[in-house]
């Protein structure tokens, strides 16, 4: 039997005070799905500031395994 191989996009939300720890984070995020070793591409990124007491960002980024 084969095994069928195709790119998966893997869309992780994650949140934090700064947009180095929202990469931080995200990129924990994917290594713990594709792989410690990986490398990845980063598709798409967006963030939003959340509405709290203290500054909080929310980020949807998309990653992608470099083939």
């Amino acid at each position: 039997m084969s095994v069928t191989r195709f790119p998966l996009t893997l869309r992780v939300t994650v949140s934090g005070a700064n947009p180095d720890e929202i990469r931080e984070n995200a990129r924990a995020q994917a290594h713990d799905f594709f792989g410690p070793d990986a490398e990845l591409d980063v598709i798409s990124a967006e963030a939003e500031l959340l509405a709290e007491p203290v500054t909080r960002y929310r980020a949807t980024v998309a990653f992608r395994r470099v083939a």
